[in-house]
């Protein structure tokens, strides 16, 4: 499946407040999981864009992600390009770490947020502390409308926020 998501990516220390303005703003909590995902390491930028694949494994669920994006700035919202890809294969994160070798281990408490197409993630990241995503999620093209509906929920929670991590939950966690 192919997407393309606004995005944008804060260190938070207050969930209490950010839970507050979610559900101001209508959002409604879904579910809190496990996610570890592995980051393999890739070739350097292609283009501005720092090319990423993890395997992320959720329980008995695997998914293999490879997105572009470049790095988040300040208060504006990023572009993704994301490919995903369910994965049967127990096989294939050993074959990856040794094929690819792994740059990274993201461990995560994730409790995830929704309005339509707007999903909110309030992560508790093993060895990094809390962080705060706002992805608007689109199988098409974003619109003019689609950046306001972010500009707008973004508003709304950025007095709780603290600074923006520029790149991935990869580039703050110790490397392996």
């Amino acid at each position: 499946m192919n997407k393309t998501n606004l995005e944008l990516k804060h260190h938070c220390s207050d969930f209490v407040s950010v839970r507050k303005v979610l559900s101001k703003i209508g959002a409604k909590k879904e579910v809190v999981k496990r996610q570890v995902d592995y980051f393999f390491e890739l070739p350097n930028k292609r283009g501005g864009t720092s090319p990423r694949l993890k395997l992320r494994v959720e329980g008995k669920v695997k998914t293999l992600i490879y997105y572009e994006r470049p790095d988040f700035v300040k208060a504006k919202d990023t572009t993704s390009d994301i490919k995903l890809y369910d994965v049967k294969d127990n096989n294939l994160l050993p074959f990856l770490k040794r094929s690819l070798g792994t740059k990274a281990v993201v461990d995560k408490k994730r409790e995830v947020w929704r309005k339509t197409n707007t999903v909110f993630h309030i992560d508790n990241v093993k060895g990094v502390g809390g962080i705060f995503e706002i992805e608007l999620q689109k199988k098409g093209k974003i619109t003019e409308n689609d950046r306001k509906l972010f500009a707008y929920y973004q508003k709304e929670l950025l007095p709780y926020l603290g600074k923006v991590i520029k790149g991935s939950n990869v580039d703050l966690v110790p490397k392996k």
